[in-house]
């Protein structure tokens, strides 16, 4: 495992510092992890959930896409593609974010393991590992289908990192987040719904009904990153409102869009008690529990908490997992 080096040694030398990492940087599975390294930390907690959400929407046929009957097989095959979507352009996002001097900073004191903090790569190589990124990442996305999503998500990823949206205001970053959010979950629905189908008028509407849930949860995880975000000087709510009230304003909104959500739907009363019992538990861990490690904890359960909202469109049309009624479909069609 490489040494954790300071940041200004980063920025001084285009050359990797380390004389371990020698033989290592000539490999293909060195230069393969440390991409991975850089969206390590964001995998389990927006990969897999927004990726499940588009998985989950074109599932459930009528209810968000015009397709009346999807096939679950069909729609199996193409988790690698949406998974490949979201993965690619977070890619991008995750290296523009982390090669900035301040992210360094913060990386050092929060996220020691990630590429640049611990001397895999230097701020010059990734500066063009990410010229030579993106337009890789556009053109895969462009063969995809969703080329529209991409430009407007490197545009998002543009105002966020380098014209300083992340640490102008807890508003502008939040919002940049949400809105980037939905067009992450955009992207993959698009790839996700079977050739020939597209999400319909309410699929669209419930993408924009998810982008107000994390604009006004998804800072729960700033939380954990507190100490890292002053180093940095970025004004997260935690740090500009303090700790008690950045606490309530997740716990507050959780709570509501456990119940607004299966409204959306109008769903019955266990998807109401079901949604309503996981965002208490999330409620009441973010107000109860608040060292570094239960703010983790409490962060992924969050995760987990959107994972559960994105299956409401299943609980409204329940036959789309039924097979017998799935091939009676096809066959009238």
């Amino acid at each position: 495992m490489a040494a954790i080096i300071h940041p200004e040694k980063l920025l001084s030398t285009t050359i990797i510092p380390s004389n371990t990492l020698k033989l290592s940087t000539l490999t293909l599975p060195y230069h393969l992890c440390t991409l991975w390294l850089f969206t390590k930390n964001d995998f389990v907690t927006f990969c897999i959930p927004t990726t499940l959400f588009a998985l989950l929407s074109a599932l459930s046929g009528p209810i968000l896409t015009t397709n009346p009957s999807p096939s679950p097989f069909s729609l199996l095959s193409r988790i690698p593609l949406a998974l490949l979507v979201v993965w690619s352009n977070l890619l991008v996002f995750d290296i523009a974010n982390q090669r900035h001097p301040t992210a360094v900073e913060e990386d050092c004191i929060n996220k020691p393991h990630r590429p640049l903090p611990s001397g895999r790569i230097t701020v010059e190589q990734t500066k063009w590992l990410l010229f030579w990124l993106a337009p890789v990442v556009l053109g895969l996305n462009w063969g995809l289908g969703c080329e529209q999503e991409t430009l407007l998500l490197f545009t998002m990823t543009w105002m966020y990192n380098d014209l300083g949206g992340s640490d102008a205001s807890p508003l502008i970053r939040n919002l940049l987040i949400a809105l980037g959010y939905g067009l992450y979950s955009a992207a993959a629905s698009r790839v996700a719904v079977e050739s020939g189908f597209q999400l319909s008028g309410k699929g669209y509407a419930w993408i924009a009904v998810v982008t107000g849930v994390m604009l006004v949860t998804q800072h729960i995880c700033d939380l954990k990153d507190v100490e890292g975000d002053r180093v940095r000087g970025r004004k997260s709510i935690p740090v500009v409102l303090g700790d008690e009230m950045a606490r309530w304003s997740v716990a507050g909104p959780i709570v509501v869009c456990s119940v607004l959500c299966p409204g959306f739907f109008g769903l019955g009363l266990l998807s109401y008690l079901s949604t309503a019992m996981i965002g208490g538990v999330v409620a009441f861990r973010t107000l109860r529990y608040r060292d570094l490690k239960s703010d983790k904890t409490t962060w992924k359960l969050w995760a987990f908490w959107t994972c559960w909202l994105f299956a409401l469109p299943l609980a409204k049309n329940s036959n789309c997992l039924d097979r017998e009624n799935y091939l009676l479909q096809r066959a009238e069609r």
